[in-house]
């Protein structure tokens, strides 16, 4: 396992919004908007990384370079580590910063940048990155809905340093994220040797055991205001997150389990988002997709279907 795998957006809707390095916004919210197939503004989030000195361009420069020229103008980088680099948006935690409190951070900074200003957005996430993002709107499911808009007018933020603004304490009032696309994500955690070790020392190993009060916590596809319309891609030889724990036992809204390419190419943990070409064979299903087993896109190419046209729930 590479470090638990490494893994880990152009930024002009975000350039507007953020002069300089710090930025404000005013209290907004009205109904929810609503679903847009298209080009939304996308924000990516990479997974655990057990150094936490990641850089987001690197996780995610192929994944960003082919949204680019494929009509996406708005891709931003998330990350949660404070050695991580190259991110347009940044928490500075650190390995033993739990998953739902980087979920929180990640809930208050969508809400701040997009949702609170009527803007749907959509996440793509790889590896421990799912868990965040999906944990971002079950906090908000749980603790924020039915809540006032809270006064954000005075609130100053850096963009570099997410973690020193003063959120609320608890979550946002609502999230408007229309799809989320995860490569890799252990939704019913990592039961490896090799975790659990990693437990021992690092909180947010501890969570993504099976079975942990997190995942407990976590639901299986929790739908922001909106709507969230879910796509889980993952591989047989992943040799971190099984094939259950990825495609959340085969329950998403749509999933693909990707086997070998025409020239038996297979895909690691970190490859799956990386690679964007390639004569896939894949088992592929969901509650909004037929099911099957045969020639499939590869990882990226789904991952546009996904961001694009999907039918939300």
């Amino acid at each position: 396992m590479q470090r638990l795998a490494r893994s880990g957006f152009a930024l002009p809707l975000v350039g507007a919004i953020v002069a300089a390095t710090l930025i404000a916004t005013v209290p907004a919210a009205s109904a929810a908007p609503a679903r847009g197939d298209g080009h939304r503004v996308t924000v990516m989030v990479h997974g655990f990384d057990r150094e936490a000195d990641i850089s987001c361009s690197g996780a995610w420069n192929s994944a960003k370079n082919l949204l680019n020229a494929n009509g996406w103008g708005d891709v931003v980088t998330f990350g949660y580590y404070n050695k991580a680099t190259n991110c347009d948006l940044r928490l500075q935690g650190t390995t033993d910063t739990r998953i739902q409190e980087v979920g929180r951070q990640f809930a208050w900074t969508v809400y701040y940048l997009y949702s609170s200003k009527d803007v749907a957005i959509d996440v793509v996430t790889h590896s421990m990155g799912g868990l965040v993002a999906k944990a971002a709107i079950e906090g908000v499911n749980r603790y924020g809905v039915g809540k006032p808009p809270p006064d954000l007018s005075g609130l100053m933020v850096d963009p570099n340093n997410l973690g020193a603004t003063v959120w609320p304490r608890d979550w946002p009032p609502f999230l408007y994220i229309e799809d989320m696309v995860t490569f890799a994500t252990p939704h019913l955690g990592i039961g490896s040797a090799v975790v659990t070790a990693c437990a021992l020392t690092h909180e947010q190993c501890s969570d993504m055991r099976p079975g942990s009060g997190f995942i407990s916590w976590l639901g299986k596809q929790p739908l922001s205001q909106m709507g969230t319309d879910y796509t889980f891609l993952a591989s047989r030889h992943d040799d971190t997150v099984s094939a259950d724990s990825a495609t959340n036992k085969r329950t998403a809204h749509h999933w693909a389990l990707y086997g070998s390419n025409a020239d038996g190419g297979t895909l690691s943990h970190t490859s799956i988002r990386n690679t964007s070409t390639g004569d896939w064979q894949a088992s592929y299903g969901g509650q909004f997709s037929d099911e099957g087993e045969g020639s499939y896109p590869a990882p990226l190419l789904r991952m546009m279907d996904g961001l694009y046209d999907q039918q939300a729930h």
